[in-house]
């Protein structure tokens, strides 16, 4: 089959060509249509891995990896823990808002306060990854752009106090 057959054959094809392609197009934007919007909002954070022991602001200049790894691992851990939680919902002031409890998927439980539903479904919808470096970044999805926006900055917020509160504790009990 030489160039001139082929061209010859689409061009006999030609309605079904495109009666496939408009039908995909249709197809695409009305499930694009269908499905509900969410928006992502990012923060990234850098964490310097510092040596904690030491009184010197500088970096530690040999770390392990599995050092490393951990260190990064126990601020995920951190950002994802219920005070830092509690803090953002705190900030945020959400506990008055009706709309953030239907927004986080809060479930009525007996028993249950607002604040601690609020807490629970803001801890279900926050992504924390890290990569190769020391940045951290902290992603809240929801219908809402700018309530994304405002979870994610209070989330970074709520870390940095956490984190600076856990450094300066030891030393206000000594």
């Amino acid at each position: 089959m030489n160039l001139q057959q082929f061209l010859l054959a689409l061009r006999a094809r030609f309605g079904v060509f495109v009666l496939v392609l408009v039908a995909t197009v249709l197809a695409a934007a009305a499930v694009t249509l269908m499905l509900p919007k969410s928006y992502k909002a990012t923060v990234s954070l850098l964490v310097g891995v510092k040596d904690e022991q030491s009184l010197s602001n500088s970096m530690r200049p040999l770390m392990l990896p599995q050092e490393r790894l951990s260190y990064l691992q126990t601020q995920k851990d951190i950002i994802v823990s219920k005070k830092v939680a509690r803090k953002v919902v705190q900030d945020l002031k959400l506990a008055e808002k009706p709309s953030a409890l239907a927004t986080l998927k809060g479930e009525t439980v007996e028993g249950v306060s607002i604040e601690d539903r609020l807490v629970e479904g803001l801890l279900k919808m926050v992504k924390v990854e890290t990569s190769q470096s020391d940045v951290i970044e902290v992603s809240f999805s929801s219908p809402d752009r700018y309530f994304s926006m405002q979870v994610a900055n209070a989330f970074a917020r709520a870390y940095i106090s956490t984190l600076l509160e856990l450094r300066v504790q030891p030393a206000r009990e000594a």
